[in-house]
């Protein structure tokens, strides 16, 4: 099997590198730099030059703000890319994984949202991934879209990761205590992804840590796990006032993959401590 993976200096796809390279899988990792996926063109070439067997789509502007700010951008990579690679993946019959986010649900929902809920995007940021998914239905048959959340990991650069990896903790500092989400540890996910790429499951898939939580709950629980001394203050999502909006109550239920593979992602608390006893090497 022979993969090539877009967006692979994010978190996910550094971390997917690492879990490849681990069980010995041919790869080939590419950013902006080596691979536009904004130019059909030169895209289509490349694809057509190294044939890969499966695509791994993790490239996106995934900054919400940016996106709302700059929403023609956003459709360009996280939509109309996404297209022209489905279009391309369907040709040389690879198969496309493709992930996505629990930003294309409201947050109006009392419940975890499962594969088969109907999407309804409140920003830009999740109105073109959702555009992403329908376009790689659409034109690609061997499909996998992944929705996740909350993403924390070693490579992560989010606000959760960036201070969980910091070795110089602030005295306070804030954190949203009135919107709720699954978290995901990008070693899981890895994992996750590795297992659903090895099969002909192809659909939607939701792979998130299992419970719900705010990102004050999360770090009142690294607190304990990890024993620093920071003080953490709850706030009101309002009380940031930024550019676009959030769902507030976004968890997501993983039925299909839990169902088709026979397995179970771990709480995110039993995730979290995974992580925190990692040494702090990934930069």
């Amino acid at each position: 099997m022979k993969i090539l993976i877009t967006g692979a200096r994010g978190a996910l796809g550094r971390e997917v590198i690492g879990v490849l390279k681990r069980e010995g899988i041919d790869f080939l990792a590419t950013d902006i730099s080596q691979l536009d996926i904004t130019d059909f063109v030169k895209t289509y070439e490349s694809l057509l030059d190294c044939h890969p067997d499966v695509i791994l789509h993790f490239a996106a502007v995934s900054d919400v703000d940016k996106c709302e700010e700059d929403p023609e951008t956003a459709l360009r990579v996280n939509a109309l890319s996404s297209l022209g690679l489905g279009i391309i993946a369907d040709k040389i019959g690879a198969k496309l994984l493709y992930t996505s986010t629990n930003f294309i649900f409201d947050g109006n929902c009392e419940r975890p949202y499962a594969e088969g809920d109907k999407p309804n995007p409140i920003n830009t940021y999740g109105r073109t991934k959702m555009l992403g998914e329908n376009y790689i239905r659409d034109v690609c048959a061997r499909h996998f879209i992944v929705r996740t959340s909350w993403l924390f990991g070693g490579y992560s650069k989010n606000f959760i990761s960036r201070f969980l990896n910091s070795e110089e903790k602030p005295v306070s500092i804030d954190a949203v205590c009135d919107r709720f989400a699954s978290f995901t540890y990008t070693l899981d996910l890895a994992e996750a992804l590795l297992l659903i790429i090895e099969s002909e499951n192809y659909g939607v898939f939701h792979v998130v840590n299992k419970g719900v939580g705010s990102f004050f709950d999360f770090l009142l629980k690294a607190k304990e796990v990890m024993k620093f001394k920071t003080e953490i203050k709850p706030i009101k999502a309002a009380e940031l006032n930024l550019p676009a909006p959030r769902p507030r109550y976004s968890p997501l239920d993983s039925q299909n993959y839990e169902h088709l593979f026979a397995r179970q992602m771990p709480k995110w608390e039993v995730a979290l401590a995974e992580f925190a006893a990692k040494p702090s090497s990934q930069s």
